[in-house]
């Protein structure tokens, strides 16, 4: 269900309830009327927030796949100029066989997908040193912000010291791989603890207003 589904059915909830409260609270059923009302309030409430639940596990999903793949990406890196290959070869390269492997089926990559971009720019006329800087901007994160300065600037002025970045990157984002992974882990626990507890409290007003509105009736 996208957003604005959501918020189109969270309306007809809130909407819906607040007819019933209207309907009963006229034939004087106080108890069933309130019932109702908070029912299509926490309705609409449940709906309006698992959209925005799922738009924040996508973007923590991406994150981490960026994170994942950040090793593997500086490696691969390293290892073609270390052959004696270009930067922007051995960017040309990977970008192909990254294509390569999609093409046999392979899942989409969002660091991969973002490499692909920044090589059709500078296929297109941009300047290699932009291009490198526009990657490490779309990916976002830490990590890549800083590759693609260090890109960058490797373009603009040479840097001597360029793999023995790359190699110290590489280690380095092990390191957060773990933590990633550790942290995902704990998530996995607590992530649906907002719906359920929703849910829950739904359950118990349907069952409990009812109830108490007619102990006080009866007092």
């Amino acid at each position: 269900m996208d957003s604005k589904k959501s918020r189109l059915y969270a309306a007809a909830s809130f909407l819906g309830g607040t007819l019933a409260f209207a309907m009963l609270f006229r034939r004087g059923k106080a108890a069933d009327a309130t019932a109702m009302l908070l029912a299509g309030f926490i309705c609409a409430a449940v709906l309006l927030y698992l959209p925005l639940q799922r738009q924040k596990e996508a973007a923590q999903r991406r994150r981490e796949e960026l994170v994942r793949d950040y090793s593997p990406l500086l490696t691969m890196l390293s290892l073609y100029m270390t052959a004696g290959l270009s930067l922007r070869s051995s960017w040309e390269k990977m970008v192909r066989n990254y294509e390569e492997e999609c093409r046999k089926g392979a899942a989409p990559r969002p660091a991969f997908e973002e490499m692909r971009t920044a090589w059709q720019e500078i296929r297109g006329g941009e300047y290699e040193d932009r291009a490198y800087g526009s990657f490490g901007r779309r990916c976002g994160t830490t990590e890549y912000l800083r590759l693609g300065g260090l890109l960058e600037t490797y373009v603009q002025h040479g840097n001597k010291e360029l793999l023995k970045q790359l190699e110290q990157e590489a280690a380095a984002s092990l390191t957060v791989s773990l933590q990633t992974v550790r942290e995902k882990g704990e998530r996995t626990g607590t992530k649906l603890l907002l719906p359920i507890l929703l849910l829950f409290g739904l359950s118990l007003i349907i069952v409990m207003v009812p109830a108490l509105m007619s102990m006080q009736s009866q007092l």
